[in-house]
């Protein structure tokens, strides 16, 4: 089977089509060329390991479809959901699969080195976690530490000289409590925003109305948060992503953790998925401010040798 990326591309555009998610096909689109890169530099099978891995969609996709230089013996996925695991083994039989918590150390120690670390859509995840019922809303300081320290442990997985894939939320830059006024485009947009400002969870959505009709002014990292999750009102997945923010780290934290960790970044790409259909949703009125871009995909190399961390960057 031809390895060019041109044959690659040609190959994920068709067979990529049913993903909603245009972010999980980029991750897809970016693991591919990994994973073929990494076969050709050692000459042998490539090692993968997926923390948080769901239903094994990115994971077990690309090693199925990669089966010749990929080896299955050290394949892994990571899930506390054993549903989830469940349909892993059902779908892409012959990896592996473990049952458990990623952001246990003693569960990551037991594993072996790999080549290529997938984290997507997952660290949002520890973000989210780490709530404070006292505060009524994430524990911003100690949640971006949270993140950090199990970026570190997962790195430890990282042969040296090994890629790390992460695609995940961008929190936009600039000063997050700066407002924004927005004008809903129909009744069922307004009307889906306020269910969404009742019942997100990870932060309390406020807005003002403005006197204008369907005009309100919320924060920025309010309004972000809007149109990354209320996609999900109406549909089974509400009830858990209403509990997370998939914003948590600038794209200069972004820079800083990794650099933390020892990883030499070697592309960064930040995008908006689905701007298109916001546009025929809702409107920014202040001219010139445009969509925030609020995904980001890093790759990553790891240091041939380990060095000595610096102190924690991340407050």
């Amino acid at each position: 089977m031809p390895e060019n990326d041109g044959f690659w591309n040609f190959y994920w555009e068709v067979a990529l089509q049913p993903m909603e998610n245009l972010g999980k096909r980029e991750a897809v689109l970016a693991g591919s060329q990994l994973i073929r890169r990494i076969a050709q530099q050692t000459g042998r099978p490539v090692r993968v390991l997926e923390p948080g891995c769901g239903e094994g969609q990115i994971v077990g996709t690309l090693v199925s479809r990669h089966s010749q230089i990929c080896d299955s013996k050290v394949v892994a996925g990571i899930d506390c959901n054993p549903r989830a695991l469940t349909r892993c083994r059902s779908d892409f039989p012959g990896l592996q699969w473990v049952e458990g918590d990623f952001t246990d150390p003693a569960l990551l120690s037991r594993l072996g080195e790999y080549d290529l670390v997938l984290l997507v859509n997952a660290l949002h995840e520890v973000y989210s976690a780490v709530y404070s019922p006292e505060l009524g809303q994430v524990d911003v300081p100690a949640a971006k530490c949270a993140v950090e320290d199990v970026l570190v442990e997962i790195i430890k997985r990282l042969a040296p000289g090994g890629w790390l894939l992460l695609f995940d939320g961008l929190e936009p830059p600039g000063d997050p409590a700066e407002p924004v006024q927005i004008r809903f485009l129909h009744e069922q947009a307004r009307a889906h925003f306020e269910v969404f400002a009742a019942q997100y969870r990870p932060f309390r959505i406020s807005y003002r109305e403005t006197g204008s009709p369907n005009v309100v002014e919320l924060s920025r990292r309010d309004f972000t948060r809007y149109i990354d999750k209320s996609i999900f009102l109406g549909k089974a997945l509400w009830q858990t992503e209403r509990l997370e923010s998939y914003q948590y780290f600038r794209e200069d934290e972004f820079r800083a953790a990794f650099a933390h960790c020892g990883l030499e970044i070697s592309e960064l790409r930040t995008l908006t998925v689905n701007a298109e259909k916001w546009r025929r949703t809702v409107e920014i009125v202040a001219p010139g401010v445009e969509f925030p871009e609020e995904h980001i995909l890093i790759v990553a190399r790891r240091e041939q040798a380990p060095a000595g961390r610096p102190p924690r960057v991340l407050r």
